[in-house]
Formats: C-alpha cells, structure tokens, sequence
C-alpha cells in the first residue's frame, strides 16, 4: 500500500494574500492548518455540493491535505456524509496525531514531514480496501460516464445498500459523484486543449454543449469559456504568489 492511494495532494500557502479561497465540489474531503503567530487552528472540510468562497486570512499560513474520495475514512473519525457542505475542528475526529505538523510549515521539508506522519499511521494501521473504492475506480476511470446500475453492480449487494454505504464514503451520492467526475474531465479539457466546446462536451458525455454549460455553471458558477479564461489568468498570477502543490 502506498500514500498515494489515499492522498490526492497536499497545498500550502504560506503567508496568504487573498481574502477568499474558491473551492469547487471534487467528492474530498481535507485537512487544513491555519497558522497566525502562534495561534493555530486545524478543520476538517467536508466536500461541497457547489462552488463555496471560503473566507480567508491575510498574512496566515495555510496548509492542506486533500484525501482521495473515499480515504478519509482512513485518517478521520467521522462518515464523509457527516461532513458534506460543512468544516469540524480536526483534533476531535483526527485518528492520528498531527500536533507537530505546524512546527514545519516555514521550513522547506513540510511535505517530507507529513509524508512521515501519514506513511507511520498508514503502515500500522493498515487500511481495510472497501468494495466502495473499486466502485469510485470504475467511475474515475469511465470519466464519469456510467450507469449507476451499472456502478452498483461493480458493489455487488443492493442498490439501496450501495447508495448508502457510497454516501457515508464520499459524502455526496454515487450519481453526484459521477457528475463531478465528468466535470472535473471537461474542465480540463477546456482549459489544456483547443478542441471545441461541441466537440469536449461530446468526448465529455454531455448531451450537448449547452448541456456542459449548465454542469459549468453549476459546478463552477462561470461558462466554459469564462472557467478557461479565469484558469489562464490564475496562471500568469501564479509566479507572485505563495501557493505549493505537492501532487501524488
């Protein structure tokens, strides 16, 4: 078992300009620590069922650990449905201990250091595989393009039973899922290629482009073309800003 089966990736922004942090439905559920002086503060964010501003704090550190769909489970005590749409104080649900975590965000080797802790907690507590997660495999690989029959079938009980035990998982149900995961591939394709928008939208499973506009507008409040510009000048701000990515 790897880290990277659980994790998605870490972020870190270390003393942070904005006043506001979008955050778009991706079926996650994080981990973020804010650091003021010598006030800290860690949550637990469930994943959202639409686009959240999130206020932030100027001048604080914030560092985040972003856990595949279906992985918190592992690392917090608390069904993912329980967190959908809102944020929890981390110390009460966390199954490790994170204490010393904010002691490396000002030091380069942060990512190395929550490597550690989790590699540590992971390889003695050796997480349980869930037939949930072949499901999630089965939709992530389909690029969101599948019969929820079809996903239930992949669980191998009920329907009924699937929808629940997928819920308590992921927080939001398989069919919502899905729709992110469609999303989450349109949207890239829109801002990394110069294929139509007709031409994504078919590729993408929609039924049609105004059908990938109101996903858009749903998932992102802006239309396809308004997402790919607001991607590109997210880019050529990136330079002067304080934002790590630390991808699995």
């Amino acid at each position: 078992m790897h880290l990277s089966d659980y994790v998605s990736h870490y972020w870190l922004s270390r003393s942070n300009l904005d006043r506001t942090y979008s955050i778009l439905p991706d079926g996650s559920v994080d981990l973020v620590f804010r650091i003021y002086g010598s006030s800290v503060h860690d949550s637990v964010y469930g994943t959202t069922t639409a686009l959240n501003e999130l206020p932030v704090q100027i001048g604080s550190h914030y560092l985040g650990i972003c856990f595949k769909p279906g992985q918190s489970r592992h690392f917090i005590n608390a069904p993912a449905i329980e967190l959908t749409n809102t944020a929890e104080p981390a110390r009460e649900l966390l199954k490790l201990n994170m204490s010393e975590v904010p002691d490396h965000i000002a030091n380069r080797d942060v990512f190395s250091h929550l490597n550690e802790v989790l590699e540590c907690h992971v390889s003695k507590y050796q997480p349980e595989h869930s037939r949930v997660d072949d499901v999630i495999q089965v939709i992530e690989s389909n690029h969101g393009v599948i019969s929820i029959t079809d996903a239930a079938a992949q669980f191998g009980k009920s329907k009924r039973q699937f929808e629940r035990v997928f819920q308590e998982a992921v927080g939001v149900t398989a069919k919502f899922f899905s729709q992110i995961v469609r999303f989450q591939r349109a949207s890239t394709l829109v801002t990394q290629s110069s294929v139509s928008l007709a031409d994504i939208a078919a590729i993408s499973g929609y039924a049609d482009q105004s059908h990938m506009s109101h996903e858009f507008k749903r998932f992102a409040n802006l239309s396809p073309t308004a997402y790919a510009r607001k991607h590109v000048d997210f880019l050529q701000d990136k330079p002067n800003s304080q934002m790590e990515n630390r991808h699995f």
